[in-house]
């Protein structure tokens, strides 16, 4: 893929976790447009703090956990760690909670994505499936079926997009239509940013309390 290739990425997350974190930021912007209001005459900066700290907490569990599909691989993100793992190092994946991606016996579990009580819903193709045939070709030089996407983001369904997309990639590679990457190996990557959103309003919240 050259340089002006437009990186092919997917993105999963479930809606619960996103329909908690609207109702968190809603709640949150309501608290503080109340604290505002009120100010003047009543400030309460604890009562801020622990409003901000709500704020990143939600957004830091519900909404920033995702897992990701590229052309590089799968990357797990969770709260404060990124997990990056190569198509080649991509063995095997597992849905009995959430979903565990694994390089070899090391496995990584997404909190994104669970597992749901009951029935499991019907999935279909891959990731790279659900893209149009003209713009895998583009990207991959790999033609392929239009397929439709699951209807519903569970363990089940994402793992059978994992291994699709991982069937595909080995497919490509071993008919040449895909140039093979180096095994670069799982890469763990701590977020400091992440951990200083929580921090900050957590450390405010100590002090203000104390104060």
């Amino acid at each position: 893929m050259g340089p002006d290739t437009p990186a092919m990425k997917h993105v999963y997350r479930q809606r619960s976790s996103l329909g908690l974190a609207a109702v968190c930021a809603a709640t949150g912007v309501i608290l503080l447009l109340s604290l505002a209001r009120n100010w003047a005459d009543y400030p309460r900066p604890v009562l801020v703090a622990y409003v901000l700290f709500g704020l990143a907490a939600s957004w830091a569990i519900f909404v920033r956990p995702a897992v990701l599909v590229d052309a590089g691989g799968v990357t797990v993100r969770n709260v404060v760690r990124d997990v990056q793992i190569p198509w080649t190092s991509l063995t095997h994946v597992q849905t009995r909670w959430n979903l565990k991606v694994f390089a070899g016996d090391r496995g990584f579990t997404a909190w994104a994505i669970s597992s749901p009580v009951g029935r499991p819903s019907r999935a279909s193709g891959g990731v790279f499936g659900v893209l149009s045939p003209r713009r895998l070709e583009k990207q991959f030089g790999i033609d392929a079926a239009r397929s439709a996407t699951p209807e519903k983001v569970t363990a089940a369904s994402i793992a059978r997009s994992i291994e699709q997309a991982k069937q595909e990639y080995d497919d490509a590679v071993a008919q040449g239509r895909l140039s093979g990457v180096a095994d670069s190996g799982v890469s763990v990557t701590w977020v400091p940013w992440v951990m200083a959103a929580l921090l900050v309003p957590a450390v405010a919240v100590v002090v203000l309390s104390q104060a």
